[in-house]
């Protein structure tokens, strides 16, 4: 778990004030039926149903001039007398005066694209250092030039086909300057993951783009902060199901939603949904070391369908999982639960584990167990008041479910905790959930004979 990465839930919830804005899948996202995304393959995502209409596949089209990626053929052609005008320059910046060798320079940078085939070819038997240099600065001066005029054209809402636009546009939502912006962004920061993001690339591509994304963001967040573009190079790669996330981009993105990076997405009514369901794939390949955080913030941006599902997950399958995730899993399913979560919340039922330390209150001492919580989660579940369960003058808390530190029994009278067993007990034998678990827990092997 980050260090003061959170409040803390049992301590500084009374005082929590829920955030402007209202994921995996998460059913509350009415949004999604204007967001059209195409999956890539080896993409799980959502269906119709649940978050996004699919797309039919776009036709890439090649992009005018010459990038990193693309190939000589696509270059401009160039006359007979431009290329021996080319070729003449070329051979002047090896010249053995200063300002002929910058004047070249300059007279090739004019030209522009058309040189590029010739600079490259030069460069490759180039045989001292300083030509080498000299010629790669020149192909990087064409190259960002020509990515800059087309940035122009393409902010300028006219057609543009760069590499990725056509399936991060289907990300992001409708073709708007706003989303074109973000896009600019990003291609800027991290020229790799939009060429990543194209059907016809691999989960391979895409790996090494988030790793490029984690490395640089990495590198500079002791200094700056993560911007919203930083925040969604991070999470769109993770659309394919089977990229591979970094430890490094877990906790990054656990900082992004402290900081005012996450406050400003959640802010803005446009990026806010879509930001939220990339956050639900995010959620579901977390490490159980920050499930805790995890579940904080998924519950803190109303992250439906996705805390619940990590929720059951969790208590279904993880055998590791310590008492304060466990908590904090009950809580999730508090608020985000249904009736098909009780069977696995009942596997808690008896059980003693203490949550946190007693409390003195104006009942006396509270003890606080897991079993606890369990029937705290179940009465929520099932629409019965906390007090009623005989949690006295508790109720439940809007954002978290309950707040953990209220649910307790008097240490001196263990016959409350025993009839509210009862209570919970009666009322799944009246109301029996008939719709199978999310998640079964692994069957232990027998042991051999």
């Amino acid at each position: 778990m980050m260090p003061n990465s959170r409040p803390s839930v049992s301590t500084s919830l009374r005082a929590f004030t829920p955030p402007a804005a209202s994921m995996w899948i998460f059913a509350s996202l009415g949004f999604v039926a204007c967001v059209a995304f195409q999956p890539l393959p080896g993409m799980q995502v959502a269906t119709a149903q649940d978050v996004i209409d699919q797309t039919p596949n776009s036709t890439e089209a090649t992009p005018p001039g010459k990038t990193k990626e693309s190939n000589d053929a696509d270059l401009p052609t160039v006359t007979p007398a431009q290329q021996q005008k080319i070729e003449s320059l070329i051979e002047q910046l090896s010249a053995r005066k200063f300002a002929q060798r910058e004047n070249a320079a300059t007279e090739l940078l004019k030209i522009g694209v058309p040189a590029l085939a010739s600079l490259r070819k030069e460069l490759e038997f180039a045989n001292d250092e300083e030509s080498r240099i000299r010629i790669t600065e020149l192909i990087e001066k064409l190259i960002d030039g020509q990515t800059e005029v087309q940035i122009q054209d393409f902010m300028a809402m006219k057609d543009v086909k760069f590499k990725g636009w056509p399936e991060i546009r289907n990300i992001l939502g409708e073709d708007t300057i706003a989303t074109r912006g973000l896009f600019v962004e990003i291609l800027r920061k991290y020229p790799k993951l939009p060429a990543a993001m194209q059907r016809t690339q691999t989960t391979r591509d895409r790996n090494i783009a988030l790793e490029s994304v984690v490395a640089a963001v990495e590198e500079t967040q002791s200094t700056q902060t993560p911007t919203t573009a930083d925040a969604f190079a991070l999470l769109i790669p993770l659309l394919d199901s089977d990229v591979a996330m970094p430890a490094a981009c877990e906790n990054i993105v656990i900082r992004i939603l402290q900081l005012n990076t996450g406050t400003k997405i959640r802010k803005d009514n446009r990026l806010s949904p879509i930001f939220k369901y990339l956050l639900g794939e995010w959620m579901a390949q977390t490490s159980l070391a920050n499930r805790e955080d995890v579940l904080f913030y998924g519950m803190d941006w109303d992250l439906n369908m996705a805390c619940r599902l990590l929720s059951e997950r969790t208590i279904a399958t993880e055998k590791n999982a310590s008492v304060e995730v466990i908590a904090i899993c009950l809580q999730a399913l508090a608020r985000f639960g249904n009736r098909n979560d009780v069977a696995t919340i009942s596997t808690l039922l008896d059980d003693q584990r203490p949550v946190s330390k007693p409390s003195v209150t104006t009942q006396g001492t509270i003890t606080h167990q897991v079993s606890d919580l369990a029937i705290a989660a179940t009465a929520c579940i099932h629409g019965v008041d906390l007090e009623d369960v005989g949690f006295t003058g508790v109720e439940r808390h809007p954002k978290f479910g309950f707040l953990a530190e209220e649910i307790g029994f008097p240490k001196d009278q263990p016959e409350k905790r025993v009839a509210a067993q009862k209570m919970i007990k009666a009322i799944l034998e009246a109301r029996p959930s008939t719709a199978p678990r999310l998640f079964e827990p692994p069957v232990e092997p027998p042991l051999e004979q």
